[in-house]
């Protein structure tokens, strides 16, 4: 069975918190079997910013949108966009 790179744009709800403490967050609500691959910083305008992570799920049905809605539930988090999904051929160490 191979594996997902889920790559997720997150807003902050407040443009004042830490990057890392959004991606912690999000990491902390993660369904089991799922990592955060990586991550960076996008500015969008007025000094707020973007997170755009990477995470590896396995490949297994409705994982994506777990996900997607532990993500978008997680403190810290005011908005969050699925960007893509891309399927990885093999199983990589995270």
């Amino acid at each position: 069975m191979g594996s997902y790179v889920i790559r997720l744009k997150i807003l902050p709800q407040d443009t004042t918190t830490d990057h890392q403490r959004i991606v912690d967050s999000v990491a902390g609500v993660l369904p089991p079997q799922t990592k955060i691959r990586s991550q960076r910083i996008e500015p969008i305008a007025f000094g707020l910013s973007a997170v755009i992570v990477d995470i590896v799920a396995p490949e297994e049905e409705g994982v994506i949108e777990k996900v997607e809605a532990a993500a978008s539930s997680a403190p810290l988090v005011g908005q969050s966009d699925l960007m893509g999904v891309s399927r990885m051929s093999s199983k990589l160490p995270v």
